[in-house]
């Protein structure tokens, strides 16, 4: 599995799709995350940016430079298929 890169993490789009490392779903493959709105930065902190995400109907949260090594982009996983 590669996790994503800060580069990459900043030029990800509104409906792309992240999977999450380390949670399975039953069927075995990786828990699904989707991108939920813009990606937020900062020009004074250029290390630091925040992905709003969503899973399932009630489940929100946010990827960060301190989490991003917990998930992978689509294409990525043989482990999943995803």
């Amino acid at each position: 599995m590669n996790t994503i890169t800060i580069e990459q993490a900043k030029k990800i789009n509104n409906r792309d799709v992240f999977a999450m490392n380390n949670e399975k779903n039953s069927d075995g493959t990786c828990v699904r995350w989707r991108v939920n709105g813009k990606v937020k930065t900062w020009k004074t902190r250029p290390n630091e940016f925040k992905i709003p995400v969503k899973h399932g109907m009630y489940d929100y949260g946010y990827i960060t430079e301190k989490n991003i090594n917990m998930f992978h982009l689509n294409g990525t996983c043989k482990e999943c298929g995803f």
